[in-house]
């Protein structure tokens, strides 16, 4: 393992004085779309968040100078890394019942484990992860945080929005050789499509004329989204605007989605069995089923094993890299899906 650094921005409740959970299960005080950005070193070796190691930048009211605000200096460094580590940018937002530490922890995980691979026998290149974290409950209480987590996803989108214009505008003043060596994706799992959607309709009330391309690719791991979200106008029909290809990872044995599906009254989900209907998807986006490498990745729910698979992990950074589909190892076109499936874990 090596020494990682995962940023944030998040629109959580900050707690300075609790060492051990820096932000909370509740919304900013300064309103939901109300941001902090920071931070955090994990030491090699270490799996877990250490207490204290949260960085979180000066929330400076009023400074004329954006690099000294707290979101200034945040890209800032930002844009520092991905120069002088040659790295591409990859934002993360989670899902359903995850605490503010475990969705670092969780991004740790990927910017360990993800490599940009132009070929498998490519070391390939690390990636800087930046974790969107949204109030989610971090609780396990049956139905009841689910319900809480959904609104509170549905609440979160402003504050997305916010973030997704701040990196707009931080592309666009971003060296033009500087913007086309370096790309920046995204990575929503779960319930954070959801958010993702919330935040992509707010994007759109706000600034209209803003749904240019900002991504290079965007990735749905186990997508917890109704199965018409790409016909729709109001869910994600416009999403692939953002990006030049859309990959939905699914599998129809991920039983969090079964349940979303049979005790929450939501439509058929876009994790479990894809698109609705797939003859009408736009080129941009790629379907890949991930039913052989879901159950040894994750046994029991079958539902986190975009960040516990080696071959997930091989996939997202083959995508990453831009390699067109039919290029990407571990794969075979099912025909009757429209889609790819991995073959088996490695």
């Amino acid at each position: 393992m090596v020494a990682v650094r995962v940023y944030f921005a998040t629109n959580r409740n900050h707690q300075p004085e609790n060492k051990k959970l820096v932000f909370g299960p509740r919304f900013n005080p300064d309103g939901v779309a109300a941001l902090r950005f920071g931070h955090v070193d994990f030491p090699d070796g270490a799996e877990s968040l250490q207490s204290g190691s949260v960085f979180v930048y000066p929330d400076i009211k009023g400074e004329p100078d954006i690099t000294k605000t707290g979101g200034g200096a945040f890209l800032e460094d930002l844009r520092k890394a991905m120069i002088d580590g040659g790295c591409d940018t990859l934002v993360f937002i989670h899902g359903f019942n995850v605490s503010f530490n475990g969705a670092l922890e969780a991004g740790a995980r990927l910017a360990r484990d993800v490599r940009v691979r132009a070929m498998a026998t490519d070391a390939g290149r690390p990636v800087n992860v930046v974790v969107f974290s949204w109030p989610s409950d971090g609780e396990a209480v049956p139905l009841m945080s689910y319900y809480s987590d959904r609104e509170d996803a549905r609440a979160s989108g402003p504050a997305l929005a916010r973030t997704f214009l701040k990196l707009r505008e931080f592309l666009f003043k971003m060296a033009v050789e500087d913007r086309c060596q370096r790309s920046i994706h995204l990575l929503a799992h779960s319930m954070g499509a959801y958010v993702l959607r919330q935040g992509l309709q707010a994007t759109i009330a706000k600034q209209p004329d803003s749904l240019t391309r900002a991504f290079d690719q965007i990735l749905l791991a186990a997508p917890d989204e109704d199965d018409d979200t790409f016909e729709r106008d109001d869910k994600l029909k416009l999403l692939p605007r953002l990006a030049r290809q859309v990959t939905v990872y699914f599998n129809p044995a991920d039983r969090a989605l079964t349940i979303s599906d049979k005790t929450k009254a939501n439509p058929d989900r876009l994790g479990s069995d894809g698109p609705r209907m797939v003859d009408l998807l736009p080129k941009k986006v790629v379907l890949v089923d991930c039913r052989n490498v879901a159950a040894h990745a994750d046994p029991v729910a079958q539902h986190g094993y975009f960040e516990r698979s080696r071959a997930m992990a091989f996939d997202i950074g083959a995508v990453l890299a831009g390699l067109d589909a039919e290029a990407i190892g571990n794969r075979d076109y099912i025909l009757p899906l429209r889609a790819w499936r991995l073959t088996r874990e490695l």
